[in-house]
C-alpha cells in the first residue's frame, strides 16, 4: 500500500468542524476507502472531536487549525494542531454532564491516540486500522494545501 497524505488549514470557527469532516471523508474515499465502512465512521467521529476541541480551545482565536491525514501501512492517522499549549485530559463526566465524552470515545475506538506538545501549541492524533481489502490500489498522492 502506498503512502498518501493531505494537509490543510482551517479557521478556528465552528463551521471548520463540518468542513474538516467533509474534506477528510472525501479524501479518504478518493483514496479508495469504501463509504459505509467502520473505519470511515470512526475517522469521521475523530475528526469532529479533534477539530471541535482545537476550535474551542484555540488560544488566540485567530490562528488557523492544522489538519493532517495520512494513509500509511494500513493505518489512517488524523492529526489536528492548534496553538493552545494545554494538553487535553481524558475525563469521565457524570451522567448529567453534557460535555467531556468525545476524547474518551476517540481513544476507545482508535488503535492509538495521543496528545503531544509542539513548539507552537499541541498536536492531537488518532490512528485507525484499515483492512487491506478496503483500499483500492491507486497511485500515491501527497497534497499540501496552504492557507
Amino acid at each position: 500500500m502506498e503512502n498518501r497524505q493531505i494537509s490543510f488549514f482551517l479557521p478556528p470557527a465552528p463551521h471548520a468542524v463540518a468542513d474538516a469532516r467533509h474534506r477528510v471523508l472525501a479524501q479518504l474515499q478518493g483514496w479508495g476507502l469504501q463509504p459505509g465502512s467502520g473505519v470511515l465512521d470512526s475517522v469521521e467521529l475523530a475528526t469532529s472531536e479533534l477539530v471541535t476541541n482545537a476550535v474551542q480551545h484555540a488560544s488566540s482565536g485567530c490562528e488557523p487549525v492544522a489538519v493532517d491525514v495520512r494513509l500509511v501501512d494500513g493505518l489512517v492517522r488524523i492529526a489536528v494542531c492548534d496553538t493552545d499549549r494545554r494538553l487535553p485530559r481524558l475525563r469521565y463526566p457524570g451522567s448529567m454532564e453534557e460535555n467531556g465524552r468525545g476524547l474518551v470515545i476517540v481513544a476507545a475506538m482508535a488503535v492509538r491516540f495521543e496528545a503531544e506538545p509542539t513548539p507552537t501549541g499541541k498536536r492531537c492524533w488518532a490512528e485507525f486500522e484499515v483492512p487491506a481489502t478496503s483500499v483500492d490500489a491507486r497511485p500515491a498522492t501527497v497534497q499540501r494545501v496552504d492557507r
